[in-house]
C-alpha cells in the first residue's frame, strides 16, 4: 500500500529547458551571437552540467564555480569561448527567468489531488541547496510541502541514485521503501535508483528516452503521470 508519494524537481515539476532556452535567447542577442540552435547547445550544456556537478557533490568546487565552468566548457566546445564575465551574466540571465517557472499543469493537479486525500509528499531532488529551495518558492511548492519534506541533496551530503539518499528519507518518514511511490524524470537516478530501495517508480520520460525494460512504468505527459497516479493511489 502507497502510503507517501514523492516528486523529482527539475524537469518533473516544472520544464527547466524553458528556462536555459529563454537565457540562450538573449545571450545570443545581447553578449555573443553563435548561431548555434538551442537543441546542439542545451545537448551539450547538459552533459558539462552533469560533470560539473558531480564536482560540487565531491566537494572538489563551490556552488558558484561549478556553474560558471558548466558555462564555459560548454561554449568552448561548441567553438563560441566565452570570457568569464560573459559566462557570469549567462547565470545572471538565468536566475532572473528562473523565477518566472511554473508547475506543470498535470503536476499542480496531481499535487491538489493527493493532498486532498491527505497523502504523504515529498520532494527529492540533486542540486545546491538554496538553489533547489528557492526553485520550491517561485513554484510555489514551499507553501504545500513542508520544508521538512524537502530532500536535498547538497543538504543530505549524497545524491541519487545513491542507496543512502532513498534510506534518508524512508528513515525521515518512518516508512518501508514498499511504501513510497516516486515521480522521476531521470532513468538512473530516479527509477533504477528507486527500484534498488524497492520504491514503486514512474518514469516522466520527457525527453523520450528509449528504455526496453518492460517493467518500468513511463509516460510522456504530465497529464498522463497525474491520471496513472491518481488511478494507483
Amino acid at each position: 500500500m502507497i502510503k507517501a508519494v514523492g516528486l523529482d524537481l527539475d524537469d518533473t515539476l516544472y520544464d527547466r529547458n524553458q528556462v536555459y532556452e529563454k537565457t540562450v535567447e538573449v545571450m545570443e542577442q545581447t553578449v555573443l551571437e553563435t548561431g548555434v540552435s538551442f537543441e546542439a547547445f542545451n545537448e551539450i550544456f547538459q552533459q558539462e552540467s552533469q560533470v560539473e556537478f558531480q564536482n560540487f557533490t565531491k566537494g572538489l568546487k563551490g556552488e558558484v564555480e561549478f556553474k560558471v565552468d558548466r558555462v564555459l566548457s560548454t561554449y568552448e566546445k561548441l567553438g563560441h569561448p566565452l570570457k568569464y564575465k560573459q559566462a557570469l551574466k549567462f547565470n545572471e540571465l538565468y536566475l532572473y527567468h528562473k523565477k518566472q517557472i511554473e508547475l506543470r499543469p498535470g503536476m499542480a493537479k496531481l499535487i491538489d489531488y493527493l493532498q486532498s486525500i491527505d497523502m504523504e509528499l515529498f520532494v527529492l531532488t540533486n542540486g545546491a541547496a538554496e538553489t533547489q529551495a528557492s526553485k520550491l518558492q517561485y513554484l510555489g511548492v514551499d507553501k504545500q510541502i513542508p520544508v521538512e519534506k524537502n530532500f536535498i541533496s547538497d543538504e543530505i551530503g549524497v545524491a541519487k541514485p545513491n542507496r543512502e539518499i532513498f534510506d534518508v528519507v524512508e528513515d525521515s518518514l518512518g516508512l518501508a521503501g514498499s511504501e513510497i511511490l516516486y515521480i522521476g524524470d531521470h532513468y538512473e537516478n530516479d527509477i533504477l535508483g528507486c527500484m534498488k530501495n524497492d520504491w514503486a517508480a514512474v518514469f516522466y520520460n520527457v525527453n523520450d528516452e528509449s528504455v526496453e525494460d518492460e517493467d518500468v512504468i513511463q509516460f510522456s505527459s504530465d497529464q498522463q503521470v497525474y491520471e496513472y497516479v491518481k488511478s494507483l493511489v
